[in-house]
Protein backbone atom coordinates (compact mmCIF):
# COMPACT_ATOMS: atom_id res chain seq x y z
CA UNK A 1 0.00 0.00 0.00
CA UNK A 2 2.76 2.30 0.92
CA UNK A 3 4.26 1.58 -2.53
CA UNK A 4 1.17 2.66 -4.34
CA UNK A 5 1.13 5.72 -2.64
CA UNK A 6 4.38 6.56 -3.07
CA UNK A 7 4.59 5.74 -6.77
CA UNK A 8 1.21 7.98 -7.37
CA UNK A 9 2.84 10.76 -5.42
CA UNK A 10 6.35 10.85 -7.16
CA UNK A 11 4.07 10.72 -10.23
CA UNK A 12 1.96 13.68 -9.61
CA UNK A 13 4.85 15.80 -8.62
CA UNK A 14 6.87 14.62 -11.69
CA UNK A 15 3.78 15.50 -13.73
CA UNK A 16 3.33 19.66 -11.89
CA UNK A 17 7.02 20.10 -12.78
CA UNK A 18 7.16 19.32 -15.80
CA UNK A 19 4.16 22.37 -15.99
CA UNK A 20 7.04 24.62 -14.62
CA UNK A 21 9.35 24.54 -17.53
CA UNK A 22 7.10 27.41 -19.03
CA UNK A 23 8.09 29.47 -16.12
CA UNK A 24 11.76 28.86 -16.90
CA UNK A 25 11.43 30.82 -20.09
CA UNK A 26 12.76 33.72 -18.30
CA UNK A 27 16.15 33.03 -17.62
CA UNK A 28 16.71 29.93 -19.84
CA UNK A 29 15.87 29.49 -23.80
CA UNK A 30 13.98 26.24 -25.31
CA UNK A 31 16.71 24.56 -26.12
CA UNK A 32 19.01 25.24 -23.45
CA UNK A 33 16.14 23.90 -21.03
CA UNK A 34 15.84 20.16 -23.60
CA UNK A 35 19.15 19.98 -23.03
CA UNK A 36 19.93 20.61 -19.46
CA UNK A 37 16.83 18.39 -18.92
CA UNK A 38 18.46 15.89 -20.75
CA UNK A 39 21.94 16.26 -19.21
CA UNK A 40 20.56 16.48 -15.71
CA UNK A 41 18.01 13.40 -15.93
CA UNK A 42 20.75 11.47 -17.27
CA UNK A 43 23.09 12.51 -14.64
CA UNK A 44 21.09 11.91 -11.32
CA UNK A 45 19.86 8.57 -13.24
CA UNK A 46 23.60 7.12 -13.84
CA UNK A 47 24.65 8.38 -10.37
CA UNK A 48 22.00 6.90 -8.28
CA UNK A 49 22.63 3.33 -10.57
CA UNK A 50 26.44 3.47 -10.56
CA UNK A 51 27.10 4.23 -7.08
CA UNK A 52 24.29 1.83 -5.86
CA UNK A 53 24.47 -1.10 -8.09
CA UNK A 54 28.28 -2.53 -7.42
CA UNK A 55 27.94 -1.79 -3.68
CA UNK A 56 25.37 -3.00 -1.12
CA UNK A 57 24.89 0.77 -0.01
CA UNK A 58 21.81 1.30 -1.71
CA UNK A 59 19.55 -0.68 -4.06
CA UNK A 60 16.19 0.00 -5.45
CA UNK A 61 13.58 -3.06 -4.29
CA UNK A 62 13.25 -5.28 -7.26
CA UNK A 63 9.79 -4.96 -7.60
CA UNK A 64 7.84 -2.39 -10.09
CA UNK A 65 6.27 0.20 -8.15
CA UNK A 66 9.80 0.79 -6.55
CA UNK A 67 11.36 0.87 -9.84
CA UNK A 68 9.67 3.59 -11.48
CA UNK A 69 9.22 5.39 -8.53
CA UNK A 70 12.70 5.37 -7.76
CA UNK A 71 12.94 6.14 -12.07
CA UNK A 72 10.37 8.68 -12.15
CA UNK A 73 12.52 10.48 -8.60
CA UNK A 74 16.02 10.17 -9.76
CA UNK A 75 14.82 10.75 -13.81
CA UNK A 76 12.39 13.76 -13.26
CA UNK A 77 12.11 15.36 -9.65
CA UNK A 78 15.76 15.78 -9.02
CA UNK A 79 16.29 16.56 -12.79
CA UNK A 80 13.43 19.35 -12.66
CA UNK A 81 14.32 20.96 -9.12
CA UNK A 82 18.24 20.87 -10.24
CA UNK A 83 17.31 23.05 -12.82
CA UNK A 84 15.34 25.27 -10.72
CA UNK A 85 18.70 25.36 -8.40
CA UNK A 86 20.30 26.61 -11.89
CA UNK A 87 17.75 29.10 -12.64
CA UNK A 88 18.64 30.46 -9.16
CA UNK A 89 22.45 30.71 -10.05
CA UNK A 90 21.29 32.90 -12.80
CA UNK A 91 19.10 35.20 -10.36
CA UNK A 92 21.18 38.34 -9.12
CA UNK A 93 20.91 36.41 -5.52
CA UNK A 94 23.75 36.99 -2.54
CA UNK A 95 26.00 33.91 -2.63
CA UNK A 96 24.33 33.59 0.93
CA UNK A 97 21.20 32.90 -0.52
CA UNK A 98 22.47 30.39 -3.69
CA UNK A 99 24.58 28.72 -1.50
CA UNK A 100 21.15 28.03 0.65
CA UNK A 101 19.38 26.58 -1.70
CA UNK A 102 22.09 24.81 -3.12
CA UNK A 103 21.97 22.78 0.62
CA UNK A 104 18.07 22.90 0.74
CA UNK A 105 18.50 20.81 -2.60
CA UNK A 106 21.50 18.86 -0.96
CA UNK A 107 19.23 18.30 1.99
CA UNK A 108 16.34 17.11 -0.30
CA UNK A 109 18.34 14.31 -1.98
CA UNK A 110 19.32 12.79 1.12
CA UNK A 111 15.81 13.12 3.06
CA UNK A 112 14.60 11.44 -0.17
CA UNK A 113 16.68 8.44 0.07
CA UNK A 114 16.04 8.44 4.22
CA UNK A 115 12.45 7.91 3.09
CA UNK A 116 12.90 5.80 0.20
CA UNK A 117 14.48 3.34 2.86
CA UNK A 118 11.61 3.78 5.74
CA UNK A 119 9.34 3.41 3.01
CA UNK A 120 10.81 0.30 1.14
CA UNK A 121 11.24 1.99 -2.34
CA UNK A 122 15.08 1.21 -1.60
CA UNK A 123 16.48 -1.25 0.54
CA UNK A 124 20.37 -1.57 1.90
CA UNK A 125 22.43 -4.70 2.97
CA UNK A 126 24.44 -3.08 4.94
CA UNK A 127 24.14 -2.40 8.57
CA UNK A 128 24.15 1.62 8.46
CA UNK A 129 23.12 4.08 6.15
CA UNK A 130 26.26 7.21 5.41
CA UNK A 131 24.03 10.07 4.21
CA UNK A 132 27.39 11.73 4.04
CA UNK A 133 27.94 9.75 0.67
CA UNK A 134 24.87 10.84 -0.64
CA UNK A 135 25.49 14.90 0.63
CA UNK A 136 28.94 14.46 -1.52
CA UNK A 137 27.50 12.76 -4.61
CA UNK A 138 24.93 15.43 -4.95
CA UNK A 139 27.40 18.11 -4.56
CA UNK A 140 29.03 16.36 -7.25
CA UNK A 141 25.59 16.37 -9.45
CA UNK A 142 25.63 20.17 -8.59
CA UNK A 143 28.61 21.12 -9.76
CA UNK A 144 28.70 18.90 -12.92
CA UNK A 145 25.59 20.98 -13.54
CA UNK A 146 26.96 24.09 -13.18
CA UNK A 147 29.57 23.64 -15.22
CA UNK A 148 27.87 21.84 -17.83
CA UNK A 149 24.91 24.83 -17.98
CA UNK A 150 27.80 27.36 -18.32
CA UNK A 151 28.80 25.32 -21.13
CA UNK A 152 25.85 24.96 -23.36
CA UNK A 153 25.73 28.65 -23.07
CA UNK A 154 28.76 29.11 -24.35
CA UNK A 155 28.62 26.43 -27.49
CA UNK A 156 25.03 27.70 -28.03
CA UNK A 157 26.15 31.27 -28.27
CA UNK A 158 29.19 30.53 -30.42
CA UNK A 159 26.87 28.52 -32.56
CA UNK A 160 24.11 31.45 -32.80
CA UNK A 161 21.26 29.17 -31.60
CA UNK A 162 20.74 31.75 -28.76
Amino acid sequence: MNLSITFFVILILSILLFFTFFSMRRWFKPIEIFLLFLFTSYLCQHLFYTLSSPYDRLRVVEDHLPFWTVRLQYGVVFAITLLWLMVIYRLNWTLFRKLTATFAWILFWVIVEKTFLILGVLESQSISWYPSLDMFFSMLVILLTLFFTNLLQQVLRKERII
